[in-house]
């Protein structure tokens, strides 16, 4: 006990002047020097983000102009038809019912400028061109088929960017001949 009395008159000789000031401050005059620190630090916190914020609107205009410039040549590629050419020369249609296997014609799911080369033998005229699921026409267009080299090639434009991924069948005459098929994939 005496050890413990002797330390702490000797730690009472020890003690600087704002450690006794603040051990004589009254609970409310600790609370509002609390407060102040706390408002002090977070208004320094407060001049900081200023700083960001113009690099944050920044970036938020960049992307939303990128977003637009994106939505606006994606929408230009898609109102715009892709040529392609379609080449049945090579096909062999037998005459009567069974056909030989041919490899599926593949086209893409836009507006699409169609040359189709028909195959050998076909004559010019006026030709109709459809794509069919079944039974059923889902596009269809009428075109002219000029004959040139011996091989007649038949200009259409077809919409099919509504068309869902998947076998289809590509149906082709001239005026009110009958319908020659071929099978197609839409990418």
């Amino acid at each position: 006990m005496r050890a413990l009395i002797e330390e702490s008159h000797d730690l009472g000789g020890k003690l600087n002047q704002e450690w006794r000031a603040r051990a004589g401050e009254t609970e409310y005059q600790f609370l509002e020097n609390l407060q102040a620190r706390a408002l002090k630090e977070s208004s320094a916190e407060r001049k900081r983000y200023p700083k960001l914020a113009p690099a944050a609107a920044a970036v938020v205009v960049i992307a939303i102009a990128a977003g637009v410039w994106f939505h606006v040549q994606t929408a230009r590629r898609a109102a715009q038809p892709q040529n392609l050419t379609i080449d049945l020369s090579h096909w062999l249609v037998l005459r009567g019912g069974e056909q030989p296997v041919q490899v599926p014609v593949e086209l893409k799911r836009a507006r699409l400028n169609l040359a189709i080369r028909q195959p050998i033998g076909t004559d010019s005229g006026e030709f109709q061109v459809a794509i069919s699921n079944g039974s059923r026409v889902l596009v269809q267009a009428t075109g002219p088929g000029k004959l040139k080299n011996g091989i007649t090639t038949v200009r259409v434009q077809l919409d099919c960017s509504n068309l869902r991924p998947g076998k289809y069948t590509l149906a082709i005459r001239r005026n009110d001949q009958s319908w020659e098929e071929y099978p197609v994939i839409m990418r």
